[in-house]
């Protein structure tokens, strides 16, 4: 599975999750393994995204030399 696959599948688990937890606090519903679950699979994707955007001294490293 790609990177990209990933990232769609965790956010339609987080939108769905969403959803979930919005019809508990409207039910009154206690929702905190939602919440956790929430927390844990936001973690997954923000990893995710700043593994693969490089770091500013990376992109640092295609800049050409001007003055030489």
């Amino acid at each position: 599975m790609s990177t990209h696959n990933i990232e769609k599948v965790l956010r339609n688990e987080l939108e769905s999750l969403n959803r979930l937890i919005d019809k508990k606090i409207l039910k009154g519903a206690s929702y905190t393994k939602e919440a956790r679950e929430h927390k844990y699979l936001l973690a997954r994707l923000i990893q995710m995204q700043k593994r693969l955007r490089p770091s500013f001294f990376s992109r640092l490293a295609f800049v050409p030399t001007l003055f030489l």
